[in-house]
């Protein structure tokens, strides 16, 4: 799919009458879609675990920083690449500042500056709050000619959501530990299980297997083919069923110690059995 090129005010009006930047949770659409920027071959178009559409993620920082979104159970609903609508707010901020706003390569177009993500989150209370994060390389902030207009637009950026009283920060690797986000990615692959193996029964069995075999310093790999011989499945759909149940937090492990592969030896810190009701998609919600 070809990108989007904004040439007039008019472009930009049209694509906020057909919703981009619009809409929540599964009905959101992000501004800038993948094929709207130029790749460094980094950016990716996934499917999410906590909302039912399709992420635009426009660097590895941005995937990474989405994992530790969707493993959270704070976190209600995603929106990435959001935009600073109306233009003419955060224009008035760039003059406040005296600083020149940014137009579109090649016009006088004001540019619709984006945040990467905006996040709903669940309040203690049962209420919810919205929170800003930009999402930056801390290289961004070595000494350069670029630096200068980086921090100007990162100014309008958080005025922009002080006027709007959203607490708004930027995130670097720095805040993404590297063990922590490839266990999750590893994790992650089982977030999505088949119907047939999402039955009550099978699960707590499952996890009966795994109460009785937590003092054993077994690697994963032979707990699983115990577990799969026990309970007469194939193999790959119990190592399914334990992905599953450790990124819905059925089974506790630590995952910021090492990164885990089938050879680990795993320490499991709790272990949670379903309610009556249980369901994959009433977890993944």
């Amino acid at each position: 799919m070809r990108g989007r090129s904004f040439r007039t005010q008019s472009d930009i009006d049209r694509h906020i009458e057909k919703g981009f930047g619009q809409g929540s949770l599964e009905h959101y659409v992000p501004w800038l879609r993948v094929q709207d920027v130029p790749s460094h071959g980094r950016s990716r178009k996934i499917h999410g675990t906590k909302v039912n559409r399709l992420h635009h993620l426009l660097s590895d920082l941005e995937y990474g920083y989405l994992l530790l979104l969707e493993f959270s159970d704070r976190v209600i609903d995603i929106r990435e690449q959001y935009p600073l609508l109306p233009q003419s707010s955060a224009q008035s901020i760039a003059n406040a500042l005296n600083i020149s706003y940014p137009v579109y390569p090649g016009t006088k177009v004001p540019l619709v500056m984006t945040t990467d993500f905006l996040i709903t989150l669940r309040q203690p209370d049962g209420s919810s709050r919205l929170v800003a994060r930009t999402i930056k390389y801390s290289d961004s902030f070595d000494s350069g000619r670029g630096l200068k207009r980086t921090l100007e637009k990162l100014k309008i950026e958080r005025e922009f959501w002080k006027s709007r009283d959203i607490d708004w920060t930027i995130v670097t690797e720095k805040n993404i530990p590297a063990i922590l986000s490839s266990n999750l990615d590893w994790f992650r692959k089982g977030a999505a299980l088949k119907r047939e193996l999402q039955q009550r029964t099978l699960i707590v069995s499952f996890l009966d297997e795994v109460n009785s075999m937590r003092e054993f310093q077994w690697p994963l790999e032979r707990m699983l083919r115990s577990i799969a011989n026990s309970l007469f499945i194939p193999y790959s759909d119990a190592k399914n069923i334990f992905m599953h149940l450790v990124w819905n937090k059925y089974i506790t492990l630590n995952l910021v110690a090492e990164r885990l592969t089938m050879k680990s030896v795993l320490i499991i810190a709790n272990v949670l059995y379903p309610a009556e009701d249980y369901r994959y998609e009433s977890r993944a919600s």
